[in-house]
C-alpha cells in the first residue's frame, strides 16, 4: 500500500459515514488502530490524530483537531460506537498509552483488543519490544523512525508525518497474523488475559487521593512517613489537574519523597531539600508545611500502613528457591526478559511455601509460573543438557 491509499476524515460528516460503513461491514473482523498525541505541558494527554487500518485493507487518518473546530467534541464520540462494537477486534501495539488516551478522551475502552507487544514476550522478543523492531525481526520489514519526536499537532500534516503514522497501523494486521499462526492456544488464552487487565478503567482514573501509590521509592517508609507522601502527592495531582500541568513540574518525586522522608518544620528549610525548585518552594512552600503540620496533627490510625516486610525464604526453602531462580534465568535467555522484571523475589518464597496456590496469571503463569508450580509439586524437574537447562515432565 502506498501513502495515497488511505482516507483523511477532517469533518464530522466523513466521521459518521466511516462509522457507518465499518460497523455495517461483513467482512470487518479486526481493525488496526494507534494514536498520535502530544504531552508536553499539560496534565491530560491531547489527541492529535487516530489512524485505523481494517482487514480488507481500508486506513484512514483521524483527524480530532480539524474535527472539533467544526463541531466542538461532542462529533469525535460516534467513534464509540467502533470501540464498543464486540465482533470488531481492535489491535494495538504496546496499547497502554493509546488506552489512555482513548479513555480521558471518549471514557470507553477499545474491546474486545489485543496487543501484539504482549504477544511479542512468546515469540522471544522481549517484554517490551519495539514496533519497528519486532516488524524487522518478525516479518523482515523496515520502517522509518524520523518522525517519532514530531509535533503531531502541526497542521497541515506532512507527507512524511503521513506515511509514519500510516505505517504504524499498516503492518499491524500482518503481525496479529503472524502472532495467529506463531502462538499456542495457551499462549493465545495468556495474552488475552493480559488484554483484559490492561481494559480495567482503574487504570486509567484520576484519583488524587491515590496518587501516591504510584510513587517508586517508600519502601521502609514508616506510617507517618507514607502519610505525608500521601497528602503532598494528592495536593501535586488536585493542582496539576486544576492547571492543566505535567504534575512534576511543581514537585518531583524526588523531591516530594525527600520532604516526606525528613519533613521541614519551616518553609526557610523547604529551599535544602534535594532537586526541589526554589520557585515552587516561594509559591507553594506555606501550603506544603500546613499540609505537614496536617499529618502531625492526625491521629495515627489515620495513617497508611507500613509496607510489610517481603516473606523470607528459610535454609531448606532456599534451596528451592535457588532452583527456581536458575529455571527462571533460563527462560529469561530464552526470551530476551530480563529477570528482574519477571517476578519479585518474595512472590517466587510465596510459591514455595504454598505450591498448590498460583501466585501469577497471564502471560508469566503461562510463560513459567505453571512449570515452577509442577517442579515444587513433584509433577516435573529440571535436567542439564548442553549446559541449557530442560524441563523434564512427570508421566
Amino acid at each position: 500500500m502506498t501513502a495515497s491509499a488511505y482516507q483523511y476524515i477532517r469533518t464530522p460528516q466523513e466521521l459518521q459515514t466511516y462509522c457507518d460503513l465499518l460497523l455495517h461491514d461483513p467482512q470487518i473482523e479486526w481493525i488496526a488502530v494507534d494514536t498520535e498525541f502530544v504531552r508536553v505541558d499539560t496534565y491530560y494527554p491531547q489527541l492529535s490524530l487516530i489512524q485505523i487500518e481494517d482487514n480488507q485493507g481500508k486506513a484512514v487518518l483521524i483527524d480530532p483537531l480539524a474535527i472539533q473546530e467544526d463541531e466542538k467534541d461532542a462529533s469525535m464520540d460516534v467513534l464509540n460506537r467502533i470501540w464498543q462494537a464486540e465482533h470488531i477486534l481492535k489491535i494495538f501495539h504496546s496499547a497502554r498509552q493509546d488506552l489512555e488516551v482513548l479513555f480521558q478522551r471518549f471514557g470507553c475502552l477499545p474491546e474486545p483488543m489485543f496487543d501484539t507487544q504482549i504477544a511479542a514476550i512468546f515469540l522471544k522478543q522481549g517484554e517490551i519490544a519495539g514496533y519497528a523492531r519486532l516488524l524487522e525481526g518478525l516479518l523482515n520489514i523496515q520502517i522509518s523512525k524520523s518522525e517519532t519526536r514530531t509535533d503531531w499537532h502541526a497542521r497541515p500534516l506532512s507527507d512524511a508525518q503521513i506515511e509514519y503514522a500510516l505505517d504504524d497501523v499498516r503492518y499491524l494486521g500482518p503481525l496479529y497474523q503472524h502472532c495467529l499462526q506463531n502462538l499456542t492456544e495457551k499462549e493465545f488464552v495468556a495474552v488475552r488475559e493480559e488484554c483484559l487487565k490492561l481494559l480495567n478503567k482503574a487504570l486509567y482514573q484520576v484519583e488524587p487521593h491515590n496518587a501516591w501509590l504510584k510513587l517508586k521509592g517508600t519502601k521502609g517508609f514508616s506510617p507517618k512517613q507514607l502519610a505525608i507522601a500521601r497528602i503532598l502527592a494528592e495536593w501535586r495531582e488536585i493542582y496539576a489537574i486544576e492547571h492543566n500541568r505535567p504534575k512534576k513540574w511543581t514537585l518531583s518525586d524526588d523531591a516530594l519523597l525527600s520532604i516526606a522522608k525528613r519533613p521541614p518544620k519551616t518553609v526557610q528549610a523547604l529551599y535544602k531539600v534535594p532537586n526541589i525548585k526554589a520557585s515552587s518552594v516561594k509559591e507553594f512552600g506555606s501550603e506544603w508545611i500546613e499540609l505537614i503540620d496536617e499529618v502531625f496533627a492526625q491521629s495515627s490510625e489515620s495513617w497508611p500502613e507500613k509496607t510489610p516486610k517481603p516473606l523470607k525464604a528459610d535454609a531448606q526453602q532456599e534451596v528451592a528457591l535457588q532452583l527456581c531462580l536458575a529455571y527462571t534465568q533460563q527462560i529469561a535467555l530464552e526470551y530476551k526478559l530480563h529477570q528482574s522484571s519477571l517476578f519479585q523475589r518474595s512472590e517466587l518464597v510465596q510459591l514455595i511455601q504454598t505450591p498448590q496456590t498460583p501466585v501469577w496469571n497471564g502471560w508469566r503463569q503461562c510463560l513459567f509460573g505453571e512449570t515452577i508450580q509442577q517442579i515444587l509439586l513433584g509433577q516435573a524437574s529440571l535436567q542439564l543438557e548442553n549446559n541449557h537447562l530442560l524441563v523434564k515432565y512427570d508421566r
